[in-house]
């Protein structure tokens, strides 16, 4: 079991609210709801009641959570024996990593600052192809990036540590056809209007796309996933992305978009990875914040 489910789950208990937790924790109410509803199954214990007016500790919960804290306050010290034998009290470290994973970042970098308050992390929003130019001219020590085929030539010079490997899927309305049937083909696609993320692997994947079927109807493209997803709710358009990109969107998660699967066509994989240069060795607190930030993405999106 995840650390992170425990804070979850002493949160919720400590507010008697998934949403006041949820807010507290910068997590969905729904994804507080997921992560408790597996703490109950893994445990095979029911530890809150719901109601109108908020959960509530059943008599194994309350046995459970007091645990639960108590291997929180072992993890803090644990953390801090751990910072006294790696002697890492302060620096800057620059990570730059493209828009989509800003919201999943949040979150690890609170708990890293958690642990070292005096570092100073600066984040940049970039496509890939400027991140790897950031990597490359040392603006930045770290970049998260999504790999795709045409990428892989233009980062030879860098070290690359892939994190998630996923697949290209539409998103559509849940009111649409198409989520009924969970599928969709090529020629299907042609003929439906569509809004587009405005990141460099997905205008590969479009461009891609063009050349073997035909123009698409791009409406739109744009950064802001609020602006997308809501399109794609209302039934106005569809879009594509990885589906690691947009896991834990609010919009699916409560089943207002669907997720769809894209019939008779190739490449549809895509992968989340890390770069960092190869001409000097990453410090401690790189190194550190490279599998910390490994560890927290995959639980995150996962």
């Amino acid at each position: 079991m995840h650390i992170q489910k425990l804070e979850v789950l002493v949160e919720v208990a400590k507010t008697g609210s998934f949403s006041t937790a949820g807010q507290n924790l910068h997590i969905s109410q729904s994804g507080v709801s997921q992560d408790i509803k597996k703490i109950e199954e893994e445990l095979g214990v029911k530890i809150f009641e719901r109601s109108r007016s908020g959960v509530v500790q059943t008599n194994e919960g309350s046995i459970i959570i007091h645990k639960a804290n108590e291997v929180l306050l072992k993890y803090g010290e644990l953390i801090d024996e751990a910072r006294k034998i790696l002697d890492i009290h302060s620096g800057n470290l620059r990570v730059s990593t493209i828009p989509a994973f800003m919201t999943h970042l949040l979150k690890p970098l609170m708990e890293f600052k958690n642990l070292y308050a005096n570092l100073t992390v600066e984040m940049s929003e970039n496509i890939t192809e400027l991140t790897v130019e950031y990597i490359q001219q040392n603006k930045a020590e770290i970049g998260l990036i999504c790999i795709y085929e045409d990428l892989l030539k233009n980062i030879e010079n860098l070290h690359l540590e892939q994190i998630l490997e996923g697949t290209m899927k539409v998103y559509v309305s849940s009111d649409s056809p198409f989520a009924l049937k969970r599928t969709i083909t090529p020629e299907e696609l042609l003929q439906q209007d569509i809004v587009l993320y405005n990141g460099d692997y997905i205008k590969w994947f479009t461009n891609h796309f063009q050349n073997t079927f035909g123009k698409m109807n791009i409406l739109f493209s744009s950064n802001q996933t609020e602006e997308l997803s809501r399109t794609v709710s209302s039934g106005m358009a569809i879009t594509f992305a990885p589906d690691f990109a947009i896991k834990n969107n609010t919009y699916l998660l409560e089943g207002k978009i669907i997720e769809v699967d894209i019939l008779n066509y190739e490449p549809i994989n895509v992968s989340l990875g890390l770069i960092y240069t190869k001409n000097r060795q990453p410090t401690k607190i790189e190194k550190h914040f490279i599998k910390f930030l490994t560890s927290e993405l995959q639980y995150y999106i996962n």
